[in-house]
């Protein structure tokens, strides 16, 4: 959770309007109880406004704290691309000085961790799985085991990269854990013992999927660059090149992208 002051503030005074407003209707029942009209309406509207003021805070933390910066977040990362505006936007609203509740969240430490990949920042990646096993609850250790696995494939140690897969599947042998293993497997894996059928399997597979598995536009920079590797290193240069111009003209403002450019 990410909660500005004036965030905050807006939500308390938000909260309180309600129930002075309830308190004044309760106010003016009590009063026209005594005469030989009926309360009831305005004790309705009271009870109204008071259950607005207890609505409104958790639903106005929850909009500011949590659902805004996360849709911002993704939107800069996933959709448009600027990993580093997005990093600019995490460090001021977790800027303590700044804002009133800073709580590191899973989703967007995994979108730090996108970023820093995005722009070939290894040394913040690994800040950011770190940060992930020890801002977080232990629930969320395993998903970070898998995300510190991935960045050990590409340093070439696979035998403790496997090891920690397999033990993040023991601790959570839920559904979406296991699909993040195997994605690892098939791509970073699959790279250091260089069996390239498999991530080129993989890569074509995501870029395929349509409807709600289509691939955001992140994941399919990241796939379309590692097929137009493979298919340079398997000798299928035009099929390659394809890749690489997608990169180059979609790459956004990314590490990806200022590559392919240079490359093209």
């Amino acid at each position: 959770m990410y909660l500005s002051k004036n965030s905050l503030a807006k939500i308390i005074l938000t909260a309180s309007a309600f129930l002075i407003i309830g308190a004044v209707f309760f106010c003016i029942a009590y009063f026209i109880g005594k005469s030989e009209i009926s309360p009831k309406p305005t004790i309705i509207l009271g009870a109204v406004f008071t259950s607005l003021a207890f609505i409104s805070f958790p639903t106005g933390i929850y909009a500011d704290g949590i659902s805004k910066p996360f849709a911002e977040g993704n939107r800069m990362v996933r959709r448009d691309l600027t990993p580093e505006k997005f990093l600019l936007y995490y460090k001021d609203i977790t800027d303590k000085e700044k804002n009133a509740v800073v709580r590191h969240r899973y989703d967007m430490l995994e979108l730090l961790y996108l970023s820093c990949r995005l722009l070939d920042d290894k040394r913040g990646a690994y800040e950011a799985v770190r940060m992930m096993k020890t801002e977080l609850g232990e629930k969320y250790r395993p998903r970070a085991a898998v995300y510190y696995a991935e960045l050990l494939y590409e340093k070439g140690d696979i035998q403790t990269a496997d090891g920690l897969l397999s033990e993040a599947e023991k601790k959570d042998p839920g559904s979406e854990l296991s699909a993040m293993a195997d994605a690892v497997r098939m791509t970073a894996r699959a790279r250091a013992v260089k069996d390239t059928e498999t991530e080129e399997k993989y890569c074509t597979g995501l870029l395929s999927a349509a409807g709600i598995f289509k691939a955001d536009n992140a994941s399919a920079l990241i796939a379309h660059y590692r097929l137009y590797e493979i298919l340079k290193e398997t000798g299928r240069e035009r099929d390659a090149l394809e890749h690489l111009e997608y990169c180059a003209e979609n790459g956004g403002r990314t590490a990806v992208s200022k590559l392919a450019k240079k490359l093209s």
